[in-house]
């Protein structure tokens, strides 16, 4: 019978370990930051893979003090126990090892006579399994700890706010008696019971030498720790994103606790000033440039009160606004398409239903491509796409591991350097990172939040390109109150960029200053659009005020110079230089070559009155040349307003065409658009206001549609025309045999 019994036993299979543990998140000094409560209510931490030798002493003194003598079971103590049980004639000793109470906390099984057998059976096959070690770790991770505490880790964040491995003697035996009836001694009640189990226990430490006589006094005059203390939520936003992939883990992150709490209380700041905006949501990213490791990580605000506070927005889909534009420009230059100085146009532009503006509204003509940037303007950067090519862009976006790109392309067009094109504050930061990585000749990788390190592949640029990029980004206008940074030697050099969405809904701001990159983003979870919220407004006094806790070399961008090679420049067309230019020498990419000769310096002939003239009606013999700088007629008329120094092309003598150069361009309709009329508010339908330059202020221009004269114009060429739905031919003279044609179509009234 006995021989059947130890048979069934040994059978039974060993109870599954515990199958709910809670998600916790340290930093990289290992203080708790948050966890999750386990899906079955317990506050139970992941087991560790050792116990603090203290903690060890005091459970194995109080719960089983020949545990690393016995072979899972005492016979002495169940002898014991037999004999009280039976005279009392009910179970009031269990006489339970170490080992047996695991097996029970693992079967949790009601507390009889045969499930005592059966747990006896089991300690000797947990015995058989693990080391004495392991079955102590087991046990901590196992025990009740009062409440829905289970285990050491957990209790020791509760009650005493550290992990384990820093608790005194007096601590350890506090949380070492805890288990033996949670249900009669509980922290913050029954003080009286529970120092005197405490105390007892120290007696038998001191007893057994294994603490001192003054270790035990000053032990003894510790107090109890109170009621559970509550868990730190110091980084939630992290923990919810963490928790998808690694639930019932226990995380070590690369969290700095500095400057987690320290952007933690600017981004709480900020939100107050902002929600008087009606503004809820904000997040903020810091990542160490040296070792991609993410220093801070602020998903959302703290405020229970703001709609969606507990959205993580680091990896939630926004439109960038203006935020790509130095990755382009970068690209560009890179690919030897454009010089850091050359001139984009400026100018009120329509691509077929695509008409970008600037958001001051107004219009430069030609502006060098380091100051379309520092100005962050929409029409030169729109050009520079156009040219550099959409589809190679989105290309390079996700090279550079924009994840959210799901649609072809096309589907983004243009929009795309304007903020058509949605991302996560998480890939902008990880691009950025890696265009200083290739400055910096490192590794390119994505930042990491724990020990997992993710390679990306290497990115076409070059580092003169990105050092130019940054360069411009330095010197983009800093928001109220730091415009004058340049003035005061505490200031740091940061090149940075902003970004605002349209209708208002995001605002952006990215930085650097060579030690770290900080990335913010404000506005509204649900996508609510706000006035006033813009980069500089509302994203850019977060990035400052968070760059100010940064340790900074204020050279150190010169300090990543690469080697560049000197060429001579145009001085005015930032193009390589010409036999007509005025040059200087600057520092220029590799590939600078491929960007051409300055197209704008011309050698001009003037005849009687400074007039131009050709061969067409002028002996050349007779005629003066000069070097004239010409931007083509649209870009040139909003050139001169801010650069009255501009003389353009003179006027064309009277009897002489102009030869292979176009005298004016036609602004608006373009070639084959469609143009829709809306009905004013008094029911009368709108007019088509159609636009043209011209190289000669004082040239007169002449309108026909199809067969029929409209009017002429000079000055200011622009033409009301009240046209009903259908297609038309345009046709603009200058009265010197000059003239454009272009079809164009009105598709509703």
């Amino acid at each position: 019978m006995a021989l059947l019994m130890v048979l069934g036993i040994l059978l039974i299979p060993l109870p599954p370990p515990v199958q709910y543990y809670s998600t916790v998140l340290t930093d990289r000094q290992g203080n708790l930051l948050g966890a999750t409560i386990a899906d079955d209510g317990q506050w139970r931490f992941p087991p560790s893979d050792s116990i603090p030798e203290k903690v060890a002493h005091c459970i194995q003194f109080f719960e089983d003090r020949h545990f690393y003598r016995h072979p899972g079971v005492n016979p002495l103590a169940m002898g014991r126990a037999t004999v009280q049980n039976i005279r009392a004639g009910r179970i009031i000793s269990g006489a339970s090892t170490i080992t047996m109470q695991i097996a029970r906390m693992r079967r949790k099984k009601s507390r009889t006579i045969w499930q005592k057998t059966l747990e006896l059976g089991l300690a000797l096959k947990l015995e058989a399994r693990y080391t004495k070690d392991q079955l102590m770790v087991q046990y901590a991770s196992l025990a009740p700890f009062g409440g829905n505490v289970v285990g050491l880790e957990a209790a020791s964040w509760r009650y005493y706010e550290r992990p384990a491995h820093l608790l005194s003697w007096g601590e350890a035996a506090a949380l070492a008696v805890l288990p033996n009836n949670p249900g009669a001694i509980y922290p913050g009640k029954s003080n009286g019971p529970y120092r005197k189990k405490r105390d007892r226990l120290l007696s038998i430490l001191l007893a057994h030498e294994v603490i001192d006589q003054t270790t035990y006094e000053l032990s003894l005059l510790e107090p109890l720790p109170g009621r559970p203390f509550p868990v730190p939520q110091k980084a939630p936003h992290l923990l919810s994103t963490l928790k998808k992939q690694h639930a019932g883990k226990s995380l070590k992150s690369t969290i700095d606790p500095g400057w987690q709490s320290q952007t933690t209380r600017i981004l709480e700041q900020n939100h107050r000033q902002l929600a008087a905006n009606g503004v809820d949501n904000a997040a903020v990213l810091v990542v160490d440039l040296q070792t991609a490791e993410v220093l801070a990580y602020c998903g959302n605000t703290n405020d229970r009160k703001a709609e969606g506070y507990q959205v993580d927005l680091i990896h939630r889909r926004r439109s960038p606004g203006s935020s790509l534009k130095p990755l382009l420009l970068a690209h560009a230059m890179t690919k030897g398409q454009l010089l850091p100085n050359a001139l984009l146009p400026d100018i009120p532009t329509f691509f077929g239903g695509f008409s970008p503006k600037n958001f001051s509204s107004g219009y430069a003509g030609a502006v060098p491509a380091s100051e379309a940037l520092s100005k962050s303007l929409n029409i030169p950067f729109t050009y520079l796409l156009k040219d550099y090519s959409y589809e190679q862009f989105y290309q390079d976006l996700k090279d550079m591991g924009f994840s959210t790109l799901d649609n072809p392309p096309g589907h983004y067009g243009l929009s795309m350097i304007l903020g058509g094109a949605e991302v996560t504050l998480w890939d902008l930061a990880n691009a950025y990172l890696n265009v200083y990585a290739v400055l910096a000749r490192q590794s390119t990788r994505e930042a990491r939040i724990t020990a997992e390190v993710k390679p990306m592949g290497t990115l076409n640029l070059d580092a003169a390109s990105v050092w130019h990029t940054l360069k411009s980004m330095a010197e983009l206008t800093r928001p109220y109150g730091e415009q004058d940074w340049q003035e005061y030697s505490s200031s740091q050099y940061i090149a940075w960029k902003t970004g605002t969405s349209f209708g208002h809904r995001d605002a952006w701001a990215i930085g650097l200053n060579g030690n770290v990159l900080i990335a913010v983003w404000v506005g509204n979870a649900d996508g609510e659009g706000r006035a006033g919220l813009t980069g500089i407004r509302a994203a850019a006094p977060i990035l400052m005020s968070a760059m100010r806790l940064s340790d900074h070399e204020p050279n150190w961008l010169q300090q990543l110079k690469p080697e560049m090679t000197l060429k001579n420049v145009c001085s005015e067309s930032g193009f390589l230089a010409g036999t007509l230019c005025p040059k200087t020498q600057q520092e220029l990419p590799p590939r600078s070559d491929k960007s051409g000769i300055c197209p704008y310096h011309q050698a001009v002939h003037l005849g009687e009155m400074g007039m131009e003239v050709n061969s067409s009606c002028y002996t050349l013999a007779l005629a003066k040349e000069e070097v004239r700088f010409i931007l083509p007629p649209k870009m040139g008329h909003y050139y001169q307003r801010t650069h009255p120094e501009y003389r353009g092309r003179p006027s064309m003598h009277p009897g002489c065409k102009l030869e292979g150069t176009a005298s004016f361009e036609i602004q608006y309709p373009s070639e084959d658009s469609k143009i829709y009329i809306p009905t004013e508010l008094a029911g009368t339908k709108s007019k088509v206001i159609m636009e043209a330059m011209h190289t000669d202020i004082d040239a007169q221009l002449f309108w026909s549609i199809g067969n029929e004269f409209f009017g002429k114009t000079s000055g200011d060429h622009k033409l009301e025309v009240l046209l009903s739905a259908g297609d038309y031919v345009l046709r603009v003279e200058d009265g010197k045999g000059n003239s454009k044609i272009l079809a164009f179509q009105v598709v509703s009234e």
